[in-house]
C-alpha cells in the first residue's frame, strides 16, 4: 500500500503546520527561557556567593523573578495562541505551572547538590534543564493552544 493510499500522506499533510509553529514555539520559548535563566542564575548567585542566602531559599527567589519574566517573554514573542481569554486567568495557569515546575527543580537542586555533591551553580544548570521541559510542555498543553 503506498502512503496515498492508506490516508497517511493527507494526515501528515495536514499536521505539518501544526510541528512547523510548534518548531517555533520550541526554539523561541528555549530563547525566552535562557533570558529567564540567565536573570535567574545572577540573582541566584548573588544571593547564594554575594548575600549568603541558603541555596534553596536563594533558589525560589531567584526562580520566582525569572518566572515573571519568562511571562512576560513569553506572551510577547513566542505563544500566539490562547486558551484562556482572561490575562489573569492565563497569568495564575503560568503562575501554578510555575510553582509546579518549581518544585522540580528544588528537587533537582536538593538532590545534585544535597545527595550528588555538585556545587550550588552546576546543581541549579542541571535542575534548570529539568525543568524547562516540564515548564514548557505544560504550558503549552494548557495554557497556550487554541481552544477546542
Amino acid at each position: 500500500m503506498s502512503l496515498t493510499h492508506t490516508g497517511l500522506a493527507a494526515r501528515i499533510g495536514l499536521l505539518r503546520p501544526r510541528l512547523v509553529v510548534l518548531f517555533h514555539e520550541t526554539w523561541k520559548y528555549l530563547l525566552v527561557s535562557a533570558v529567564s535563566l540567565a536573570l535567574d542564575l545572577g540573582l541566584y548567585w548573588a544571593l547564594v556567593e554575594k548575600a549568603g542566602v541558603h541555596y534553596l531559599i536563594a533558589n525560589v527567589i531567584s526562580v520566582s523573578v525569572g518566572l515573571v519574566a519568562n511571562y512576560a517573554l513569553s506572551v510577547v514573542f513566542v505563544f500566539k495562541e490562547r486558551r484562556l481569554e482572561s490575562r489573569w486567568a492565563e497569568f495564575v495557569g503560568f503562575v501554578v505551572i510555575g510553582v509546579a515546575g518549581l518544585a522540580v527543580n528544588e528537587a533537582g537542586v536538593a538532590a545534585l547538590v544535597g545527595i550528588f555533591g555538585f556545587g550550588a551553580i552546576v546543581g541549579k544548570m542541571g535542575a534548570a534543564g529539568i525543568s524547562f521541559v516540564f515548564n514548557f510542555v505544560s504550558r503549552r498543553l494548557l495554557l497556550f493552544t487554541a481552544k477546542g
